[in-house]
């Protein structure tokens, strides 16, 4: 008689099948298995200092200038040691949100060559109605800067947090040149430059410290009002330097007048 043929199992116990995958995983250096547990974990988010501070502003614009960092840490979905570790300290994230307020205004505010060709009171109605339109949209913001730069001690405090510093380093580098240009001694840029920011600073200040809704004619009132100061601290610098000149007329005029004064 013959012998029948032998059958091999076609189902293999599960312990084999785990004893088979355990020596595939040692025969390829365990790259099976890093590759399943790698495949198994979620990507860890990648986050920026851009990307956190419009998270603060976003939490700051909801709860408040009184924002906390776990609120801001919540918002953009990290561990608040993790944010603390994005920033020198509280002070820097504080700088970060000031600076982020600055560039919006200043890109609401960017100058245009046309500008030389209108009044130089109709310019600067246009530079202060435009970041006003930023403070509005942006009220807490503001308040935000206002209050940790007044609340701040120790060496942190003495960082530029207000952006009066930075607009009045550029107002006063953006006059000396123009000034220069047409010859007019330009000594005593800096303080006027710090007297319009400062001057400017504080009203939006007071403006926003007022009770109840924000009205239209209320803020055009008050850019009015502000220019209208701007203008006289503006005439009063050139007036000192002998130059007596309409801020109604279109600053292209005013700088060729000045020109001619000054030519030797």
């Amino acid at each position: 008689m013959s012998t029948p043929p032998v059958r091999r199992p076609t189902h293999r116990p599960a312990g084999v099948r785990a004893a088979g995958k355990l020596l595939k995983n040692v025969g390829d250096g365990g790259k099976s298995g890093a590759k399943s547990m790698a495949a198994g974990r979620s990507n860890p988010q990648v986050l920026s200092r851009d990307d956190v501070v419009r998270g603060a502003v976003r939490v700051i614009g909801r709860d408040g200038p009184h924002a906390t960092m776990s609120a801001i840490a919540a918002e953009v979905g990290i561990a608040k040691p993790r944010l603390y570790r994005m920033f020198e300290d509280k002070s820097d994230l504080d700088r970060a949100v000031a600076e982020w307020l600055l560039d919006e205004i200043y890109r609401a505010v960017a100058p245009d060559l046309s500008l030389m060709m209108r009044p130089r009171r109709d310019t600067v109605h246009r530079f202060l109605a435009a970041g006003a339109e930023v403070i509005l949209a942006h009220p807490n913001v503001f308040r935000f800067i206002a209050i940790t730069q007044s609340v701040s001690t120790g060496e942190s405090a003495a960082r530029p947090l207000d952006i009066g510093r930075r607009m009045s380093a550029d107002l006063a580098d953006h006059c000396r040149t123009i000034f220069a240009a047409v010859g007019l001694d330009t000594s005593g840029i800096d303080h006027l430059a710090r007297g319009v920011v400062g001057f400017v600073v504080s009203v939006i200040d007071l403006w926003l410290d007022s009770p109840g809704p924000f009205d239209p004619a209320d803020t055009r009132a008050a850019v009015d009002r502000t220019t209208d100061s701007v203008c006289d601290l503006l005439d009063g610098f050139l007036r000192r330097k002998g130059v007596v000149s309409d801020p109604d007329r279109p600053i292209v005029e005013t700088l060729a007048e000045i020109s001619q004064m000054t030519r030797p």
